[in-house]
């Protein structure tokens, strides 16, 4: 209770001192990123994405903690955007969030929106930066690293990016206009894993002569090393599972950003939105020599809808035996691609039989493409898949500045939200809706559903954080209508809580006017939560504290957790899975919080609740917005978003006025 006490007073001591810069030519980002829109290829195919810095997945950024990073972020495309800083708490710079129409007016295209980054020590972790706009984030994102403070808890020589994510063909306007429209064009399973960018599906018979896109990933290690895998789960909409052939054990030490006692496992399952880290020990040269290889493969799949889609990465062993080199280095980039060389003519190229692909290893395969071995046939590993994993397993370590767990007993409210979706009588645009209200009638279309822009939204038509800094509490939700209604002001369609308050939030699945289920990865803005567990059927306070009990397990910091579908398909409507989260409400993480699905498709869908923590007089701490000294972030293109002279776009240079939320002469990261 003292460390978090000492916390809260940092926090209030830095917000005191806003202030008011204007960054002109005199200010220098610590660092930039540009959002443009570009053709890129993916799994061998060009798609229209919008990527930053040019590349997907865009640059690793590295924050050190206590220490203010200004990041600079350009909108070159020709649609609105916005940069999320995912799992970051970000109560103290409450206009950096990312979030359009929640914390802020997204940014327009041809101007750029310095965001404020001050990361605390207790966050050092894995997380990823992505655009918050539709379905942007699928290509607009990159891994955001903080750094620790002095040692890791846990000792390694050195740490990789496994950045995964998942291929569509159509481009993003396509897809929304699919998920919008009367009725719904549903987009489908995904076309492939991608793994930093690598579909790792080609050479095969079908495609003797890949580019780089879809061939195998490599990642480049050395012998007998302990490395740190950081993984993240950038995906539109799969769960993936995956493993490394011949190596069976991953030891988790890490879970959205927060420590955690070691866990041990043969394999990982990670959703969107999701992030860990795993010690990973590598062979000796003698184990390798032993078995007569120095690559292994990397096996990724994803069971959508029933369906199943594979992707293939290499472990390649940097030794004697190995030709390639370069190993991957927190201080060198991490996205390094195959060599792609003068094809080989296809009828020098031996035709693949089961015999001679599926080989071993990937250094033994006898057919290979500028020395790239063929996919196998038939996949080395059989990859399991549980809605156990990791359940009531996973224990904090006890670090500085880590939230207590929360009992039952301090719980306050407890809010039931049930998730449905009308699959096929939509006639709105509108498919997703809010359950478990007692406002509101199993398949009704007049549901609370939640959107950030067009054609479905907004839901309501300016950031809720810049109506509450200009109006106060008048501009925020009213709490006792919210009371009356499930929790959630109808008017302003957002959830209202107090500081004080210790809720229990329990998701619900709910399936569709057709009967069917969908497993949705459940992602909370504004800092972890405590997961508190999850099962099938409805929630039952009672069993879940008799089985937390059981198990020794007080819940674990999380921030994206899996609501699973533990069938297929039910009854229309009825209840079957829910998950469970507690959340103390106080002067540290006040603020305008989304809570959504982290599915790409289900937030175009309305798959969103937007929660205002605290009310106006916390939330604006001393900053005076009703003064209007920060009109500048009250409407959309004001003037804290700044230009770049572009003739084009009819715009001249100017400089953007941005309030500075920590202290101006505190500690700033070292510009290079």
């Amino acid at each position: 209770m003292l460390a978090f006490q000492v916390i809260l007073l940092s926090l209030i001591a830095s917000i005191s001192a806003v202030k008011l810069v204007k960054h002109d030519e005199s200010f220098v980002p610590d660092i930039v990123l540009r959002l443009s829109l570009a053709t890129i290829q993916q799994d061998c195919q060009a798609r229209l994405s919008v990527v930053v810095n040019g590349t997907y997945p865009g640059p690793p950024i590295y924050l050190e903690p206590e220490v203010t990073t200004w990041v600079r972020v350009y909108n070159d495309a020709d649609v609105n955007s916005t940069i999320h800083w995912h799992g970051l708490t970000q109560s103290t710079s409450p206009f950096s969030d990312g979030t359009p129409l929640a914390s802020q007016w997204p940014i327009p295209p041809g101007h750029f929106f310095d965001y404020e980054l001050h990361p605390e020590a207790s966050e050092a972790g894995t997380y990823f930066y992505h655009s918050h706009v539709g379905f942007q984030a699928i290509t607009a994102s990159g891994a955001l690293i903080v750094k620790d403070t002095g040692a890791p808890s846990y000792q390694y020589d050195d740490e990789l990016i496994l950045d995964i994510g998942d291929f569509y063909p159509e481009d993003d306007n396509k897809i929304e206009s699919m998920l919008t429209a009367v009725p719904q064009q549903w987009t489908g399973d995904p076309a492939a894993i991608l793994v930093n960018g690598q579909s790792g599906t080609a050479p095969t018979v079908e495609n003797m002569t890949p580019d780089s896109s879809c061939q195998p990933y490599v990642i480049n290690v050395k012998p007998d090393t302990m490395y740190r895998l950081r993984m993240i789960g950038g995906t539109a909409i799969s769960m993936v599972t995956f493993a490394f052939d011949d190596h069976p054990s991953l030891d988790i030490i890490e879970a959205d950003g927060y420590y955690t006692e070691k866990y041990t496992t043969d394999h990982i399952q990670i959703d969107s939105g999701q992030r860990f880290s795993a010690l990973f020990q590598t062979k000796s040269q003698a184990e390798l020599e032993s078995m007569g290889t120095n690559q292994f493969w990397v096996q990724f799949e994803t069971r959508e809808s029933g369906g199943l889609q594979r992707a293939y990465a290499i472990l390649n062993y940097e030794t004697t035996m190995s030709k390639r080199s370069n190993i991957i280095r927190r201080d060198r980039p991490h996205y390094t691609w195959a060599p792609v060389q003068s094809p080989t003519p296809a009828s020098e190229v031996p035709q693949p039989t089961q015999s001679n692909v599926n080989q071993q290893s990937p250094s033994n395969a006898t057919l290979k493409y500028n020395d790239i071995p063929y996919i196998p046939i038939n996949p080395p590993l059989e990859l399991p898949y549980s809605e156990s994993w990791l359940e009531y397993s996973l224990r904090n370590l006890l670090q500085p500045g880590y939230l207590q767990p929360i009992a039952s007993s301090e719980v306050t409210r407890r809010i039931t939200i049930g998730w449905t979706q009308l699959a096929s009588s939509n006639q709105s645009g509108r498919t997703i809706y809010l359950g478990s209200l007692p406002s509101q009638t199993p398949g009704a279309e007049d549901g609370y559903s939640w959107f950030d822009m067009a054609p479905s939204g907004p839901s309501y038509p300016t950031p809720y954080l810049v109506d509450i800094y200009q109006y106060g509490q008048a501009g925020a939700p009213d709490y006792e209508r919210a009371m009356q209604n499930g929790g959630i002001d109808p008017v302003l369609d957002a959830w209202p809580a107090k500081v004080g308050e210790v809720l229990e939030i329990v998701w619900q699945n709910e399936a569709s006017d057709t009967g069917i289920y969908g497993v949705h990865p459940m992602h909370a803005h504004g800092g972890p939560y405590f997961d508190i567990g999850s099962g099938p059927g409805t929630y039952d306070p009672d069993a879940n504290s008799a089985k937390m009990a059981q198990a020794g397990w007080q819940g674990a910091l999380r921030d994206t957790t899996l609501l699973y579908a533990p069938t297929p398909g039910g009854e229309p409507y009825a209840v079957n899975g829910w998950r469970a989260w507690r959340v103390r409400i106080t002067e540290a993480n006040v603020g305008v919080w989304m809570m959504h699905c982290h599915i790409l498709q289900h937030i175009v869908m309305g798959q969103s609740t937007t929660w205002v923590f605290g009310d106006a007089d916390a939330i604006i701490q001393g900053s005076d917005g009703t003064q209007n000294n920060l009109k500048g972030y009250f409407t959309y293109g004001g003037d804290v978003v700044g230009s770049e002279e572009n003739k084009k776009r009819g715009l001249g240079k100017s400089w953007p006025t941005v309030a500075h939320f920590f202290e101006p002469d505190g500690p700033r990261r070292s510009v290079a």
